[in-house]
This record gives structure tokens, sequence and C-alpha cells, in this order.
């Protein structure tokens, strides 16, 4: 039966999500209506059993005073059974509150409550996805920008000898810059706390005062303002004295003194430029300081969209400059000028555009490995909210299907009279299924198998060339120079290496087909996505160092199938193929006729698949091998359910990879997949011999 997981999946993931939340709303519509119905028949068994026990009240002229007569013996008898009868709808009209109505009552709506939870969560996810997408968008149009107008001035301004010339001159100048910041890291910063300090040492207690010194934030008064990165007098006096060996608390707070007067330190709670030692009098430390010590600031990003506090911030960042030059000593910058490198003006030129493209190309590619992590966590979290919402739906209808026994269970207690109506009830709640519901929910519902979208990095002078995942067939196999993608033909062989290590057949084969946590895949993914392979070597040291269960291996050469931009088969074959199965379908009967069928069938799969690229028929070429040789070992095998399991594999493995060689469309699901990956398999060796022989045709 097809999940949730599997059945509501879109590219923009909005569209699926909102199909399963609607049909999910209107199971707890249902729900209502049930309650409802319970709610009223609950009313109308405390109505009727109030009246039945007033019937006396009802009767006039009756005198309980005459038993003698055998008439008022009847008619006492008569009144006292339906004052019973009126007891009993009473005693019913209570087991159905407390029995059916209060719990039942009580779960529809804790169930409705995870279900608005799950959306929010979903939701909230999804749309922050959608906006670091368009956050990544943005970056790409950046970076492409600027590798333009690099190229554009390189054509301008070079030719190929005079670009040369530069690269080399850029080459001596940035060789020349690290030599210069080396030599700074010994010149003398300035005197803290009457010690004479060089910038190596001066940043490294920066660095400890930051890194181990435990920060906390401070809350201006009267306003809604927070102050991140802060410590009072006290606590920097006493770090001070505990990691410098300085003489006393008086050179310590000069210490402190000095902080604040080279601009590593700000006033919080005042206006003021004296430290003090005290716990009342709060400091934060500047982004000068976190810079001097080359360490990232924490909380610096914490508003991503304040363009509006940009000249704010442009105008303290200056101020804050300004104030450590002038608090700092004049030393000279460079040791050697006379012997700088002389750019000119338009390699100056060329050189901050290189800059810049490396610049933007980094924020592109780390937000661009962000997001990407992103998708896969946004994966993950849609999975399990589906499996959960799943198990709550299963467990909505399992709910309604006790509801219904119990109250049917609650009617069976009433006399004769009301065996007509339990027998409906019994009936209606027999024509339940709730297997059966499920699975015609998610077949008139689901939008779409699971099919991720992968954003790719695309490099300007190389694309496809730092990941392996979500990248085009043709330009993988061009990059890896082979005919079948490295990392899938690596993963097919290290499982011929892995399966004499398995203990049986079942284990070999349950590798393929048993389901597997995309959290667990994802992790060996982002391994294997990490950077491209030079050579098989590199793709199965991995793999091996990695550890993990053969079923994640097989799980994840699954997902870069699903993860190709384009399915190895194309629609427009797919199409082709699907008129071919209708007109030649294939049969489990062995006659000469569904002989002639086959043939004819496999006939026109190989004029149809040839006109695919060389790498995908190389591909397909390379998987149908690998399981064809597996089966072949299982039919040969001399345990007496090889054959079987052979035959059951096949089927399950087809099933598997269905999804994976096409891309499945509605409402045809995966059949023709199946078909297509099942022939693969059983006529392998005549297929892709006809495949080869047209294509050697067609090249003379």
């Amino acid at each position: 039966m097809p999940s949730f997981a599997d059945s509501f999946w879109t590219d923009d993931l909005f569209t699926g999500v909102n199909t399963l939340f609607r049909k999910l709303y209107e199971g707890c519509e249902q729900n209502v209506l049930f309650i409802q119905l319970f709610a009223s028949r609950m009313q109308y068994e405390v109505s009727y059993g109030r009246q039945l026990c007033k019937i006396r009240q009802n009767i006039d002229g009756y005198d309980e005073k005459a038993p003698e007569l055998s008439i008022n013996c009847a008619l006492g008898g008569m009144v006292r059974t339906m004052e019973r009868e009126g007891s009993e709808h009473l005693s019913i009209a209570a087991d159905i509150e407390v029995t059916v109505l209060k719990p039942f009552s009580k779960w529809c709506e804790e169930h409705k409550q995870r279900i608005e939870y799950s959306e929010k969560t979903l939701k909230t996810n999804i749309t922050n996805y959608q906006k670091s997408k368009k956050f990544v968008e943005k970056f790409e149009r950046s970076y492409f920008n600027k590798c333009r107008n690099l190229e554009d001035f390189k054509r301008t301004n070079f030719n190929e000898e005079e670009l040369k010339m530069a690269l080399e001159a850029m080459k001596l100048q940035k060789v020349y810059e690290a030599t210069i910041e080396k030599e700074q890291e010994f010149k003398k910063f300035g005197s803290l706390g009457g010690i004479d300090f060089d910038y190596r040492t001066i940043r490294e207690i920066i660095r400890q005062l930051l890194t181990k010194l435990e920060k906390s934030d401070y809350k201006v008064p009267l306003i809604n303002y927070k102050i991140f990165n802060t410590n009072n007098g006290s606590e920097i006096v006493k770090f001070l004295m505990e990691n410098l060996s300085l003489k006393d608390v008086d050179q310590a707070e000069a210490f402190g003194q000095d902080l604040l007067d080279f601009g590593f330190l700000k006033y919080c709670n005042g206006v003021g430029t004296t430290f003090v030692n005290s716990k009342k009098f709060q400091y934060s430390w500047k982004s000068y300081a976190y810079k001097f010590a080359r360490i990232p600031e924490p909380n610096a990003g914490e508003v991503h969209d304040g363009d509006k506090d940009a000249t704010v911030t442009g105008l303290a960042d200056y101020f804050q400059d300004l104030t450590s030059r002038i608090s700092q000593p004049s030393q000279a910058v460079y040791s050697n000028t006379e012997n700088a490198p002389k750019l000119s003006e338009v390699e100056r030129t060329f050189s901050k555009l290189t800059n810049e493209v490396e610049v933007a190309d980094q924020k592109y590619r780390k937000e661009c490995l962000k997001m990407d992590s992103l998708r896969c966590s946004i994966e993950e979290l849609m999975v399990d909210h589906f499996v959960f919402m799943e198990k709550c739906e299963s467990d909505r209808l399992q709910a309604l299907k006790k509801v219904v026994m119990d109250f049917c269970l609650i009617m069976s207690n009433e006399i004769s009279l009301l065996k007509d109506s339990l027998q409906g009830f019994s009936e209606s709640e027999a024509q339940m299924g709730p297997h059966e519901d499920l699975l015609k929910m998610v077949e008139n519902s689901r939008t779409g198998f699971f099919q991720p979208v992968v954003t790719p990095y695309n490099n300007y002078y190389n694309p496809g060339g730092y990941q392996n995942f979500g990248i085009d067939l043709e330009t993988r196999c061009r990059l890896d120079k082979k005919a079948v993608p490295l990392i899938m033909s690596t993963i097919l062989s290290y499982m011929d290496q892995i399966y004499p290590e398995m203990p049986n057949d079942v284990a070999r084969t349950t590798a393929w087909t048993v389901p597997v946590k995309l959290h667990s895949t994802h992790q060996l993914r982002k391994l294997l996505n990490a950077k491209p392979f030079e050579n098989e070597i590199e793709v199965m040291e991995i793999l091996k160092e990695s550890n993990a269960e053969p079923s994640t291996i097989a799980s994840v050469l699954k997902i870069y199938l699903l993860e190709l931009p384009a399915p190895l088969i194309s629609n427009e074959i797919y199409d082709v193929l699907k008129a071919l199965y209708a007109q030649y379908p294939p049969s489990p009967a062995k006659t000469e006729e569904q002989e002639q069928i086959d043939v004819q069938r496999v006939n026109g799969i190989a004029n149809t698949l040839q006109t695919l690229s060389k790498c995908q028929i190389a591909t397909l070429d390379a998987i149908s091998t690998h399981f064809s040789r597996l089966i072949k070992i299982l039919r040969m095998s001399s345990s007496d359910s090889g054959p079987a399991l052979a035959e059951e594999f096949v089927q399950s493995i087809s099933q598997e990879f269905a999804n994976c060689i096409v891309q499945v469309k509605l409402p045809d699901g995966n059949e023709i997949g199946y078909k297509i990956f099942s022939d693969l398999l059983e006529f392998k060796k005549p297929l892709f011999r006809d495949i080869r022989r047209q294509n050697s045709k067609s090249k003379q």
C-alpha cells in the first residue's frame, strides 16, 4: 500500500502538504458528525426514558391499592415494566455519555490539536526553506554578475600575455602582504596594565577573554533593548587575576581601563570612559574585539533583514575603528615598503574584481550548502510528520471503528425492541474497513511520489564540479570520464564485495528493499557529496569508513537516481513505452503466443531505448547487470527456497526501482516503471544486445 511519506510530494512542497491536511481536516469533520450522532441518540434516550419513568403520572384514576382485580394487576405489571424500560433507557444514555461520547470527544480534540501542530510545524519550516531558496538565488545572481564583470574587464584590458603578467603580479602582492602581516604580529601593540605587549600576545589574551570568560546579555532599563556579549567589571578583573601574572587588583583594574581605552570594551549602563571593578558596572565586548581576535562574533547575525539599520551599523563601526586607531600606539604597518610590488591602476582594479568574485563565490557556495542541508532536514521532517500523520489517521479510523463497536455493545444491553436497531448498527460496523478507507484516501488524494528537487551549486567556471548529487547524468559522466557515474559503479562494486560477508540470500536481497530512515541516507549522502572523486578508491574508502549498513548504501544509490534532474528514461520515451506495454502486455503465462508477444515487446523496448544517450544506456545496463547476476545466483542456489526467493526478489526490486528510472506520473503510479525494470532484468541479454547492434549500425 502506498504510504503518506511517498504520496504527498510536489515541487513547491506546499501543494502536497495542503492536500494532505485538507483531507485530514475532513476526517476531523467526520469525527464531529459521529459525535453529533451519538449525542443526539443520547438525548433521545434521556427524553424517552424520562417519559417512560413518568408514565404512572399520565394515567388518570390509576389506583395501585386495588390489587385484587386481575385487570389492575395486569395494568400495574405493565406500568412497572414500562418504568423499568424507562430506567433502562436512562442507563443506556448514561453509558453512551460515559463510555462513548466523553472519551471520544476528548480524543477527537487531541487528534485535531496534533494535526494543527503538525501543519503549523511543516508550513513554518517550508516557508523558511522557500525564503532560504530565494536568499540563495540572490547570492547566485550576485556571484554570476561579479563573474561577468570580471570576464568583461579581462577581455577589455588584457591580452593573454598581459593577463599572465597581471596574475603573476597579484600573486607576488599576496605573498608580500602575507609576509608583512606575519612581521606585524611581532611588533609592539601597546602597554596594558603597565606591561608592553606585541600584537600576537595581546591577540591571544583578547581571544581568551572572549572565549573562556562566560558572557551574558544585558537588558537596558526602561526600553526593550538587549545588548549581547557583556561582562561586569568584577568578572573581568577576576579573570585577569586568575589567568595573567598581575601583581595586584590595581594592576588588573588598570589593565581593564586600557581595554576600554583601546576600544575593546564599551560601557553599557551609562556614559563614561572609566573602568570600575564592580558587579554594578556592565561592559560589552565590541565587534572590533572579535575582529582583532579573529574569531566570529556570537549573535552577530541576529537580524538578517535589517537593511534599515545598515547606516547606523556602518557609522558605529566607523567611529569604533576610528577610536581604536586613535587609542592604539602609532606603528609602521610595513617594515620594508620600498620592496613592495608595484601594481598599475588596471592591475589593482583587476585584483579588486578578482577578490570580489572569490568573496561572492564563498558566500554563494556556503549558502548553497546550508540550503541543501536545510532541504534534507525539511525532507526528513516531512517524512517524520507524514509517517506520524498516517499513524494518526489510521488511529482515527480505528477509533471510529472501536467507538461504533462500543456503541453497539451499549445498545446490545437494551431489551428485545432494540434488536432491529442493533442489527443495523452491527451491519454498519461490519461494513467499516479502516485499511480500505486509508488506501482509498491516499489513492484519490495523492499529489506525487517522493522525488526530491535539488537546487545544485552552479559554479560559473565549472558547473557540476563541486558535488555529485543532483547533477545532470551526462555532465557527471563527462567530469568522471566514465560511461557510468563513478559513485554508482563504485556502490555496485562495493555491494558485490560485501555480499559474501552477509549471512544468507535473504539478507542480500532485503538490503535493496528494506525501508531505511531518510536521515541515515542523508548522512551518508552528505559524505559522498562533499567533493567530486578522482577514482573509485576514494568512494570506496568513504563507504568503508562510514560503517553504514548495506541497506543504507543501497538507499543512497536510489536517492542518487531520484535526485537526477532528468530521469534515466525520459518522459517522451516513457509515453512510447506506455503505449508499447498497452499493445504487448506481459503475462506470467508460458504459452507460444505470449512468447511472441514478449519478443515483440522486447524488440520495441530495444528500439525505443537506443535513442537514449550513451551514459543513460550504460547506467541502465550497469544496474540491470548487477541485479541479473544476483538473481542468477539465487536461482542456482542449492537450497529449495532459492528459485522462489529469486522470483520474489524480481518483483520487489522492480517495485523498488520503478520510480528511480522514470518520473512517475499520476494516476499511472509506478506500474509502467515496474514493468520496464522487470523486463530489464528478465530480458537483459537480448534487450541490450539489440541496443548495441542498432547503435553499431547507426554509427556505420
